[in-house]
């Protein structure tokens, strides 16, 4: 299968695979965005579906409302004894595993310590009945970062049986910010793969030993050098059972957030040397069968919420109801977009789009509905009772305990009559642009400017729809008929 990368231009962030058969399947970070942690399934390692996801809800009450930078960071996945195995800390709550024997149902949650500062966990499930696992440190959390603590787990993998012992330190080695390693036996010998140096500009290293607690032995196995793939690093090794080795990682796009894309492995030598030479490629073949799969951002509800929606907080089912066809949004009270968990994004799969979306308000007083693009200063096109707003919302961070402060902006209004209107909402380059029709009407009518999108927690921008109550009531609502992405 000839690809060009990257192969995915969604925001799969700190991306990991696993291959069952011919089947693979590839999981990402969802920091606050829920049903979260999702599963991705492939056949080529070029074109994906989404699946599921790992994470339902997150058992705690303080998602139940965004939680912006927090949440699921960097999971790994692995298939063991029948299982598929999910590993991920969130970085105040501790350590999770979720189990599921169909990666595409329902997955079991295991909360297996409670701790707080642990980032990034990989599993592995030697050939001698025995579990070990890695992990990082967050240094916002518990103080230190960049080493790595490697521990032993009972063997079905939901209990830490010691203290850990370090692993690697980075300041050993002149490498910084080391963290989400996957750890692998190959061979006869332990290998943890990490990223290390940062997100944008950062590299790939392989680490090797004689034993899990190491000493282990280093090289950097890819780095930028001469390409335009700033920071190649964090992501998954997978063999593809015909001989072939690949990597799938990251490369920060910035508002486009992280995009995926996939590296050839040669390991000649006896260490992986990834891409060309230890660069990134552009292109390649993996040699598989091409696979029939697409990522959509379209959806008519016609069999309910699509599979590519996510909340903003834990899933209310109070927040909405299927028409199939159709989606009914109800106005539930926030004091703004960024704190409004019933805001439904996804991922954008393109760099250029326009986003269509069909509204009927039913509301009363201080209700809106409209589309939007999350970031840290975002921008929304709402209607309300006899008007059209383009507002922009600016967060100030404040602290992790702390709701981030939001002031919101009226940007442009302009009269509008009736409960009906089809918004348009278009991406171009790392800029947003607004526009409003009636439904019997053919052109599309601007509104406000240009507007430049930014990043969110951790992710890149989010487009999404929206309805919510701005004077603390409840009662109204918003029926979407279709969202249209081309």
């Amino acid at each position: 299968m000839r690809y060009t990368n990257p192969i995915l231009q969604g925001d799969y962030s700190d991306p990991d695979v696993v291959r069952v058969g011919e089947d693979f399947y590839m999981i990402a970070s969802s920091f606050t965005y829920l049903p979260g942690i999702p599963v991705l399934h492939s056949r080529d390692l070029v074109h994906w579906e989404t699946i599921g996801y790992a994470a339902r809800r997150l058992p705690f009450a303080h998602y139940d409302r965004p939680a912006h930078k927090r949440g699921t960071w960097a999971p790994s996945i692995r298939h063991h004894d029948g299982l598929f195995y999910v590993y991920v800390c969130l970085p105040d709550e501790g350590l999770f595993a979720f189990t599921a024997a169909d990666p595409a149902g329902e997955w079991e949650c295991h909360h297996v310590l409670d701790v707080c500062g642990w980032i990034d966990p990989c599993p592995l499930f030697d050939d001698d009945g025995r579990a070990w696992l890695i992990h990082g440190f967050a240094a916002s959390r518990c103080g230190i970062n960049n080493i790595l603590y490697v521990h032993e787990m009972s063997p079905d993998g939901l209990r830490i049986l010691d203290k850990g012992r370090l692993a690697y330190s980075g300041e050993d080695h002149g490498d910084t910010t080391v963290e989400g390693p996957k750890f692998y036996k190959r061979n006869g010998h332990y290998w943890i793969l990490c990223p290390a140096g940062g997100v944008t500009e950062g590299y790939q290293l392989a680490l090797r030993a004689p034993g899990p607690f190491g000493p282990y032995e280093r090289r950097v196995v890819l780095r930028q050098g001469n390409t335009a793939v700033n920071g190649p690093h964090q992501g998954g090794w997978i063999d593809d059972g015909r001989g072939g080795d690949w990597f799938i990682h990251f490369q920060d796009a910035g508002v486009y957030g992280r995009i995926t894309h996939l590296q050839p492995v040669d390991w000649s030598d006896g260490w992986p040397v990834m891409g060309w030479n230890g660069e990134p490629v552009s292109e390649g073949d993996t040699g598989l069968p091409a696979f029939e799969a697409s990522i959509s951002m379209s959806d008519d509800f016609a069999s309910g919420l699509g599979i590519q929606w996510q909340w903003q907080a834990n899933p209310n089912a109070a927040w909405y109801r299927a028409l199939k066809p159709g989606l009914r949004l109800y106005a539930f009270p926030a004091e703004s977009l960024f704190h409004a968990g019933q805001f439904l994004s996804q991922l954008m799969q393109k760099r250029r789009f326009n986003m269509d979306v069909s509204f009927h308000l039913h509301g009363q007083a201080g209700d809106i509905c409209g589309v939007g693009v999350m970031g840290y200063t975002y921008h929304y096109l709402a209607l309300t009772a006899g008007e059209i707003r383009l507002v922009r919302g600016e967060a100030a961070e404040v602290n992790r305990w702390t709701p981030e402060r939001v002031e919101e902006t009226v940007l442009a209004s302009r009269p509008w009559e009736g409960d009906g209107v089809i918004f348009r909402l278009r991406v171009e380059d790392g800029v947003a642009s607004f526009f409003c029709r009636a439904a019997e009407e053919a052109e599309w009518q601007p509104v406000g400017g240009p507007c430049a999108m930014t990043c969110g927690g951790w992710t890149g921008a989010r487009p999404g729809i929206f309805c919510l109550n701005q004077m603390g009531q409840e009662g109204g609502w918003a029926d979407v008929e279709w969202v249209r992405v081309e």
